[in-house]
């Protein structure tokens, strides 16, 4: 960073700096899978299989895993390992500029920043196939009589039961840019008065491809082809007519008249203000608020924020000839008979995965994320080295990425007649002769038959089995919290922190993208009534209470016990130190799920019925009648194709909550006679000290036989070192 002085104006007090920096970061990964170690294998030649497997362009070999109860090297399959063939290869350039500018009781500060992120990216799963195999295709039936996954393995033959597919990715490379500007005063208004305000500008640009590999979805694009009507005579009275002659609907690739994934979102001011009083000498009150915008799922990125069909190809492993859930088919000799499925990348237009399913972003659906924060408190020293701070915190999220809800290919709310109407679900079962028949060829579409589904045809989008935005912008947050601190600095030997949280966190949806390996779900069991979701979020703590400490014995030299103790007595006795960190809290909320059950179509998942407050036993009867007291009483399974009344997070059921002690022991040594400075410390530290276990990863399935078991202790026991560390 260069510093430059702003030019002085003759006869002027006002000052100025300005301060430039230029950035330029770079990075790579590279993994080649077992290429990298075996560079010279080919999946062709040493395994005697088809040369389509080689069609993805990476050299591996195929993935295998064996179930049934065989156990896996390290959690790993046979053969290559999926997922890990991944290169990225980025860089960003960074200009960031502020003019600060003195004028009397104002500091005036002016800013700007651009950004420029680049991207070349390429991972594919499973670049010469997955099988799954398990003991079905070799069991007397289909779902039982005995039968060995591994003997499934060995005959090469996959049951309908199992999962396999092959996949072609295409490399992509990205970029987009990133602005923002603000200007904010600081302005000292009286001796015991600070007030800042502020506004700032972000504008982030979308990203591009090089080559234009994307795609998004247009919801009145005319599609060019030419169903015929629907046969009134063969058609369900019950229902009504479908018009699926002009179908609208489908990808447009990007070009040279739109290049973005998705339009620019140009309405992104985020105003700040703040205030300080020292109202005594000793005590400072706070408060502010602040509007800041979060950077969107349309950055540099590679494959996994969407936007790619048709570039990509995946192609499912049937096991049984034509879907008759008999015929042996697609050995692992032969997975894919014919051949994988090839990425089409623009040929076919707005003809592409038609029959299938298609989840892209909406050019106008661009809204950013951003956060609206406010807060009031206040500061207080106390005598002998004490402090404490105290604030009320409040967020309000808007505008955040609603996992799972990006469905576009759903009924309405009529369909939820289902439940009480055995004639609306017998029309919407009934088969039809096919419109699309002829039309639609998309290799492993359901829709290439003569007959199709009734329902199918009454789709928002008939021509596609699914239509999904990828994580709409709709979800909400809003977070209250009470904030307390109180600290003391070192003195006569002891430092402290405690710490005191009082909470409450509520939202639509607590996962936003593909972040659910972290933990956390998507749902949205009523994708007509998206506020249904609306509860705890899936992290809220009420109350965390957290204390941490440093105490000096007061024993041996210079101390104020022992002040005349023999070096040999001092050895022993002086010199020792505590130390300690204590936690507890409510832990988090539940969500009880629901096995079996049969929801409206096209919904998500069904919910259980609650008529009561769901309960948690006393721990003494955990482990012998469950974690719930009263689930029996107060849940219920819904009726079919109902929704279920449940919340997503229950409001007064938790997790066992946490009470966790970190303690340790200090003792230094002098040893200015060998060295000046030098000394020897010995210590003993203990984590989870008072071995208190904390038990979770509950059953919350309800109509499980497993439900309400509690499965495991998810801390350590107590856990002792000790350690001998020479200072010189």
């Amino acid at each position: 960073m260069r510093s430059i002085p702003a030019r002085k104006v003759p006869g002027s007090a006002a000052r100025g700096l300005l301060n430039v920096s230029v950035g330029f970061t770079r990075g790579l990964s590279d993994t080649k899978g077992i290429a990298k170690d075996y560079p010279s294998f080919d999946p062709v030649k040493d395994l005697g299989l088809p040369s389509y497997i080689t069609s993805s362009g990476t050299a591996a070999s195929p993935v295998v895993y064996i179930g049934g109860g065989y156990a896996q090297a390290s959690g790993e399959a046979l053969g290559a390992q999926a997922w890990s063939v991944y290169k990225n290869g980025n860089q960003v350039y960074h200009l960031l500029a502020t003019l600060t500018h003195m004028k009397g009781r104002h500091e005036i500060k002016l800013g700007g920043e651009w950004r420029e992120n680049q991207m070349n990216w390429y991972q594919v799963g499973v670049p010469e196939g997955v099988e799954v195999f398990d003991q079905y295709s070799t069991s007397q039936e289909p779902w039982s009589g005995g039968g060995d996954a591994l003997a499934s393995f060995l005959t090469g033959t996959g049951s309908p039961n199992t999962w396999g597919e092959y996949e072609i990715a295409s490399h992509f490379s990205t970029q987009n840019y990133r602005w923002g500007g603000f200007t904010q005063d600081n302005w000292r208004a009286t001796g015991k008065l600070t007030i800042s305000a502020g506004l700032r500008y972000d504008l982030e640009i979308p990203r591009t491809e090089r080559y234009n590999r994307g795609t998004n979805i247009d919801p009145t694009l005319s599609i060019p082809i030419h169903p015929a009507a629907v046969d009134p005579s063969t058609w369900p009275s019950l229902l009504p007519l479908p018009d699926v002659t002009q179908p609208k609907g489908g990808l447009v690739f990007l070009g040279k008249a739109q290049r973005r994934i998705v339009d620019t979102h140009f309405n992104n001011f985020g105003p700040r203000l703040s205030l300080a009083y020292n109202a005594t000498s000793t005590t400072v009150l706070r408060a502010g608020y602040g509007l800041f915008y979060a950077p969107t799922e349309f950055g540099t990125s590679g494959a996994g924020l969407g936007g790619i069909d048709g570039f990509t190809a995946v192609t499912n492993w049937n096991t049984t000839m034509n879907g008759d859930g008999v015929t042996p088919w697609g050995r692992l000799s032969d997975p894919f008979p014919g051949g994988p499925m090839l990425p089409t990348n623009t040929s076919l237009g707005p003809l592409t995965l038609l029959g299938s399913n298609i989840t892209d972003p909406l050019r106008y659906v661009n809204a950013p994320p951003y956060m609206q924060t406010w807060s009031a408190g206040f500061q207080r020293e106390l005598p002998g080295n004490w402090m404490i701070d105290a604030n009320y915190i409040g967020t309000k999220g808007t505008h955040l990425y609603f996992h799972s809800a990006g469905d576009m290919n759903h009924f309405g709310s009529w369909i939820e007649k289902e439940a009480t109407d055995d004639a609306l679900r017998t029309a919407l079962g009934t088969y039809v002769p096919n419109p699309y028949y002829g039309i639609i060829t998309t290799p492993g579409s359901s829709m290439t038959g003569q007959t199709i589904q009734a329902s199918q045809l009454l789709r928002p989008f008939p021509q596609f089995t699914g239509v999904s935005q990828f994580f709409p912008p709709w979800a909400n947050s809003t977070y209250h919290a009470f904030q307390l601190k109180v600290e003391k600095r070192l003195s006569n030997g002891l430092e402290m922190l405690v710490t005191y949280t009082n909470s409450k966190s509520i939202d639509d949806a607590s996962v936003s993208t593909y972040t659910e390996w972290l933990g956390g779900f998507g749902q949205v069991r009523d994708p007509n009534n998206r506020h249904l979701e609306r509860s705890l979020s899936e992290w809220d703590i009420p109350q965390v209470l957290q204390v941490s400490y440093l105490y000096q014995l007061p024993f041996g030299r210079g101390k104020k016990w022992g002040s005349s103790w023999s070096p040999i007595v001092n050895g022993f006795l002086g010199g020792w130190q505590t130390n300690g960190i204590w936690r507890f809290d409510n832990g988090q909320p539940l969500h009880i799920g629901l096995n079996g059950g049969t929801s409206p179509a096209t919904y998500g998942g069904q919910l259980p019925n609650v008529a009561g407050e769901l309960k948690v036993n006393p721990q003494s009867k955990w482990f012998t009648d469950g974690y719930f007291a009263n689930a029996s009483d107060v849940l219920s399974v819904p009726a079919d194709w109902t929704i279920g009344n449940a919340p997503r997070m229950m409001p007064n059921v938790r997790l066992p909550g946490t009470k966790s002690a970190a303690l340790s022991l200090f003792k230094e040594i002098s040893l200015n006679k060998m060295r000046e400075g030098s000394r020897l410390e010995f210590r003993v530290e203990a984590f989870n000290a008072l071995n208190h276990p904390q038990f979770g990863n509950v059953d919350t399935t309800f109509n499980a036989g497993g439900f309400g078991n509690v499965q495991s202790q998810v801390n350590t026991p107590r856990e002792v070192q000790m350690a001998l560390k020479l200072y010189f």
